[in-house]
């Protein structure tokens, strides 16, 4: 991916361009649109593509999760620097717990959520699962995604959000300008906003950045992010994010995700 043209600097940020240019990075916008699916599509609901051979994932109560995003690398219109060239990798959730599986002391342990990533994606459907009458139709009224949502990527560069927890340092210089300059204020908050779904570039936040707590300053990548919109509603409107260190990712190594989704 070349940043050439995919990224616009306001010219009330034109001074602060080295600043902006030195924090692009990747990114791939996400579009959804509502119909029936495969099994190995990119999506957002539905059914997952699952080998028979594996164990479903289940809570530790044994309560079934379910599949809240499914990205398959073959869909992706270009790759993204240190993720998998193929393969299907799976986000799921617990359904059945209001906080969909957060874990609000940040733990890592998935107890409550899952991330898959199945390597050598088998193409029969003899040889995957097909009947998924076992998961819960009762699951919380608060499961977000309310459709099964094809997705189709839009390539581009983004510049460090206002919300990632390395904003205040990288933007020092903008931020001590702000006051008093309200064009300049709404051209810099507008040019961050890293809201709707996307993988890869920077993450969009409610309530403020997890990393900035704990032992997360290492889970720079943005895996995924789902926002709200028609089809998906996260709480009161608000947004969820899979964050993974870059060492992890190129290990393929999806064991200690951070997952965080907050609202207003």
């Amino acid at each position: 991916m070349s940043a050439n043209t995919s990224f616009v600097i306001p010219k009330e940020l034109e001074a602060y361009r080295p600043i902006l240019e030195s924090t692009l990075e990747p990114v791939l916008l996400i579009q959804t649109t509502e119909r029936k699916t495969s099994l190995w599509e990119s999506k957002f609901g539905g059914n997952p593509y699952f080998p028979l051979t594996m164990e479903y994932p289940k809570t530790p109560k044994g309560h079934p999760l379910r599949l809240l995003a499914q990205i398959n690398f073959a869909d992706l219109p270009e790759p993204l620097p240190s993720f998998p060239p193929k393969g299907i990798l799976q986000f799921y959730i617990d359904g059945s717990d209001d906080m969909l599986g957060l874990d609000i002391d940040g733990d890592l342990n998935q107890s409550g959520y899952r991330v898959l990533f199945h390597d050598n994606v088998i193409e029969g459907e003899e040889a995957l699962l097909q009947n998924f009458s076992f998961l819960d139709q009762q699951d919380s009224d608060m499961f977000p995604v309310e459709a099964e949502l094809a997705l189709s990527f839009e390539p581009g560069f983004e510049p460090l959000s206002t919300g990632d927890f390395r904003s205040r340092e990288t933007y020092a210089a903008i931020l001590e300008e702000l006051d008093g300059n309200d064009a300049l204020e709404d051209a810099f908050y507008e040019t961050f906003d890293s809201s709707g779904h996307r993988i890869g570039g920077y993450p969009f936040f409610i309530q403020g950045d997890p990393r900035d707590f704990g032992d997360f300053q290492e889970s720079t990548t943005l895996l995924l992010q789902l926002d709200s919109d028609d089809d998906i509603m996260w709480g009161d409107v608000g947004v969820a994010n899979f964050f993974i260190s870059k060492e992890d990712l190129e290990k393929r190594d999806f064991s200690k995700v951070l997952y965080n989704w907050d609202c207003s």
